[in-house]
């Protein structure tokens, strides 16, 4: 099969890459490996607030569940202190339900002419002379794609072992990640829907916990399932109080890289454009910007036949808002020194 662009994955990066491409005239091919979009999900489904979130979310928020962010608040979980308490200026957005939020973006794809296929794992980039024309797949109904361009938007997967971004542009160390759980949970105590919650503590079990709560679930993370049972069975902290009665109803693993939120060194390569979590970039609304420039780029190599042009991809992202405001959550007191000044800076992001 043959396209002009060719999408590895169906997450938001690469769904809206996929959009904005088939919009711009372009015949566009979508491969994700799993047998549906949105699965497995692997974070709190949070679209910050941003002059980008509320214009596109303005359109399709009659299609989904969603609650409003209203405040964010940094608790010492030992003590109960908080160190932060901040209400909604413009960054507070979204949270939605990621599955039902990608499979709208899937339909917003389709309809603007792409072209998506289910079950279809990439397993190499099709190289001839230097150039990566396509890819090759594990499907038999779909063992080929040939295209013009290719963008790789495979998530955190491509920072490990096998994926794309760790074999053709990331270092090591760019590339170092870690393994958690998300979990979906009911019967979180005291959780009030749209009141995001941040928890600082020397404690390691407790260090960097959150509670995303939405209308009828919370979302959190853990290491894994024995992490998440000793925290349930201490009393000596708020979170452990809040989650004492809870139980998962969806339960994903996922990767996370240490360097949460940096775009790589180097995002394109000969033929390539890398999206999302997979140049690097961490958060919904960032991914899909990336996708967004990343398939403008695309129309304007292959209308003026001249793919060099992609390399203008990495100095597009270099100048914008996402690249100078990076979604960092593991790191925003180095960075930013404050939740307050990184939310207030991150609401100005627009294209």
């Amino acid at each position: 099969m043959r396209c002009d662009v060719v999408v590895i994955g169906a997450g938001p990066a690469g769904l809206w890459a996929a959009k904005t491409a088939a919009e711009e005239g372009l015949d566009v091919i979508v491969l994700e490996e799993h047998p549906a979009v949105g699965l497995p999900k692997h974070c709190s489904g949070w679209l910050l607030g941003c002059e980008f979130t509320y214009k596109f979310f303005s359109e399709i928020k009659e299609a989904l569940p969603y609650q409003k962010v209203s405040k964010m608040r940094v608790i010492d979980p030992l003590s109960g202190q908080i160190k932060e308490e901040i209400e909604d200026t413009g960054w507070g957005g979204y949270l939605v339900r990621r599955e039902l939020f990608d499979r709208e973006l899937a339909r917003l794809a389709l309809r603007a002419g792409a072209k998506l296929f289910l079950n279809v794992k990439v397993k190499e980039l099709i190289k001839e002379e230097g150039q990566i024309v396509g890819v090759s797949t594990t499907s038999r109904r779909l063992p080929e794609v040939r295209a013009r361009v290719s963008i790789c938007a495979d998530g955190l997967k491509s920072a490990t072992s096998g994926g794309f971004a760790r074999r053709e542009i990331a270092s090591d160390e760019e590339t170092e990640t870690y393994t958690g759980l998300q979990m979906e949970l009911a019967g979180v105590e005291g959780a009030n829907p749209g009141e995001i919650e941040i928890y600082e503590s020397e404690d390691p079990m407790l260090s960097g916990r959150s509670l995303w709560p939405h209308a009828s679930v919370t979302l959190a993370s853990f290491s894994s399932v024995d992490h998440f049972l000793q925290l349930k069975g201490r009393k000596d902290n708020l979170l452990s109080q809040k989650i004492f009665k809870a139980s998962p109803i969806y339960i994903g693993g996922f990767p996370n890289r240490k360097k949460m939120g940096f775009f790589y060194r180097k995002v394109v390569k000969e033929g390539v454009l890398f999206v999302g979590e997979a140049a690097g970039s961490s958060g919904i609304v960032h991914g899909m910007i990336t996708g967004f420039y990343a398939a403008k780029i695309t129309k304007r190599a292959i209308e003026e036949d001249n793919l060099g042009i992609l390399r203008d991809y990495e100095e597009v992202l270099r100048n914008s808002d996402i690249y100078r405001n990076p979604f960092c959550y593991r790191h925003i007191r180095e960075v930013y020194g404050s939740y307050t000044k990184w939310l207030e800076v991150s609401k100005e992001i627009k294209l």
